[in-house]
């Protein structure tokens, strides 16, 4: 009887000391893909900001010349050249927010926002209670969820309105992206190997140590993102 008792407190430590070693192990891996992200993440943001500098400083210089150059005699060139440098100059703002780091995440936002009801025939609104309680570098992220978000919105949504609310009490930021589309299966879209925009939200709410829920019916999308200060 004692060495039957005996086996079984052995054996309920092994179960125990394997699934502790098992937590641990799955902590880790975790660990090491939000810090993969993290780091894929920052990458990618680096080289944005450096391909957008180049064709600001650059390209863009060099069309001024050019236009300059035939300025007297060839007007629809001039016309032409004034296009490829406010498109060079879209291009840019979509690779780094321009002055993103000196006007911070509220007026970049809204100048996003302001830009996209200039350029599509879409309704779109925002609702701002923040108050820099992130990071620069959270803070991007989430400029570029809300980025990701839109343009899914404009592509696939056949939605006539979206709101974009951004809120923060002394725990939590919370951002949330609200359209009155068609919707779409949730479940079946992110098992699709062509669902990268969903995704892409996903990791970089996790690579900011944030959560994002996206529920969806045939009344419209709704992505909530929180973040732990």
């Amino acid at each position: 009887m004692i060495y039957y008792l005996l086996f079984i407190i052995y054996y309920l430590l092994f179960i125990i000391y394997y699934l502790k070693q098992k937590q641990k192990k799955l902590s880790l891996e975790k660990e090491r893909s939000l810090q993969f992200t993290k780091n894929l993440l920052d990458k990618t943001e680096e080289e944005r900001k450096r391909i957008a500098s180049d064709l600001h400083d650059s390209v863009s210089h060099e069309l001024l010349s050019l236009k300059h150059s035939f300025e007297v005699s060839q007007l629809q060139l001039n016309e032409k050249v004034d296009s490829i440098i406010n498109d060079i100059r879209a291009i840019s703002r979509n690779l780094h927010p321009v002055l993103f780091e000196k006007i911070g995440l509220e007026a970049s936002l809204e100048q996003f926002i302001e830009r996209i009801q200039n350029t599509h025939l879409f309704m779109i609104s925002s609702e701002i209670n923040y108050q820099d309680g992130l990071t620069t570098e959270k803070e991007l992220q989430i400029y570029r969820i809300v980025q990701e978000a839109v343009s899914n919105i404009i592509k696939y949504a056949d939605a006539i309105a979206a709101k974009v609310i951004l809120t923060e009490n002394k725990d939590i930021v919370i951002l949330e992206i609200i359209d009155n589309g068609k919707g779409f299966n949730v479940k079946e879209t992110l098992e699709k190997k062509d669902s990268f925009g969903l995704h892409n939200m996903i990791e970089r709410s996790k690579a900011i140590g944030g959560q994002a829920h996206i529920t969806s019916t045939d009344k419209g999308t709704k992505i909530v993102v929180q973040i732990k200060k």
